[in-house]
């Protein structure tokens, strides 16, 4: 049962049998969320809204913008891996919209681990607002049961960078963090783990984005911005005319699970990806700094391919691994043609894709399978382009 909870939900983390018993609350959401398509959200409770604002659809461009077949591969591709929706921007435009039947632009999906990417975003919108004083302020000065603890000193920028040093528990050693962390109260199990070693190096862990999280979200509260939701909803959501959102909390009027699980329509996901493109700019208005983009996106001191909750293209790996205690690996046969491709990357093929060389964004959800290559679509993209 385990094993397909893990690979519904998207987090990471080997997929084996556990024998101790995880908490009732673990129990029951994973009862609940046993088996259930991206495509439905309702079950993830409780949940919390993230109001939307109404705006203009993405605006189409033509077909031709792509060599002919090239759209076509690449739903071809995504569909055969379970695909629910494929959009491809060129310039802002949409050149290609695909998706499953009973499924738009707007159906809310579980897009996994996305939400780290949109913590990231959002960190530097509060530091911007002066909520935040910088990203490499210590922890501690944002969460109280840090304020005192040797692991308050780890910095936000080592957390949303996956350097922290924190005990990544692992489902392979059967250990009932795990679990918790993925289905249980995620903040208490985050504030739980020890320091294992000394920051610096990287090792992706959920905790890492669920602390950042509770950083910001604390922030926010503190300096009358009310909560995280409404938070997002005004200063990153609604600037872009994004629609409504839910995020799956962590408990009864706790916290959102930030390392997961935020619930949004694939044309928001694309506005995203044009955000980042335009460094941080929306129809011609800075919604969030220049120099914050630019940050994130570039290489972290642990690992190239990773900026601050969010991937890098460069340099090229055969196979992406997350980390030490997670057999997950993603497999890329050949290098993207394009050496400036940063991504957001949800579990089993939940993507945004960004190449600001060619104008180009990809968003793209589905089923989470074991034959993705990080690869093609972006290729398949960038080679219909290149006429």
């Amino acid at each position: 049962m385990l094993r397909h909870i893990v690979a519904g939900l998207g987090l990471l983390i080997a997929p084996v049998a556990v024998s101790a018993a995880p908490s009732p609350q673990a129990m029951a959401n994973m009862g609940k969320a046993m088996g259930q398509p991206i495509t439905r959200t309702d079950h993830l409770t409780p949940a919390e809204a993230v109001p939307g604002c109404p705006a203009k659809p993405l605006a189409a461009g033509s077909a031709a913008t792509l060599a002919p077949g090239a759209f076509a591969a690449m739903k071809q591709w995504s569909d055969a891996r379970g695909g629910a929706g494929l959009i491809v921007l060129v310039d802002g435009k949409v050149v290609g919209e695909s998706y499953a039947p009973g499924v738009t632009g707007a159906t809310p999906l579980q897009t996994n681990s996305t939400h780290k990417s949109v913590v990231a975003l959002l960190m530097g919108a509060a530091i911007a607002d002066g909520l935040i004083k910088s990203v490499d302020d210590p922890v501690g000065r944002y969460i109280p049961a840090l304020q005192d603890d040797p692991r308050g000193k780890i910095t936000l920028r080592q957390l949303l960078s996956m350097a922290s040093g924190l005990k990544n528990p692992s489902l392979a050693k059967r250990e009932d963090a795990a679990i918790e962390l993925m289905l249980g109260n995620s903040s208490q199990t985050a504030l739980a783990l020890p320091q294992e070693g000394p920051p610096g190096a990287f090792n992706y862990n959920n905790a890492n984005l669920q602390l950042a999280g509770l950083a910001l979200a604390n922030a926010a509260e503190r300096a009358g911005k009310g909560r995280y939701a409404e938070y997002l909803s005004k200063r990153l959501w609604c600037p872009l005319g994004n629609g409504p959102a839910t995020l799956w909390l962590d408990s009864e009027g706790g916290q959102p699970r930030f390392y997961a699980h935020l619930n949004a329509g694939l044309s928001d996901w694309a506005r995203l990806g044009e955000l980042i493109r335009h460094k941080g700019k929306w129809n011609g208005k800075q919604v969030l700094p220049a120099k914050w983009i630019a940050a994130i996106t570039a290489p972290s001191a642990g690992n190239p391919g990773y900026g601050m909750g969010i991937w890098r293209g460069s340099p090229y790996v055969k196979e992406r691994r997350y980390s030490k205690e997670s057999a997950v690996t993603v497999p890329q046969a050949e290098p993207f043609l394009a050496d400036d491709v940063v991504y957001f990357d949800g579990f089993g093929g939940q993507r945004v894709y960004i190449v600001r060389s060619a104008q180009l964004v990809i968003a793209r959800a589905g089923t989470p399978g074991p034959d993705w290559d990080e690869g093609v679509l972006v290729n398949l993209a960038l080679k219909g382009l290149q006429r």
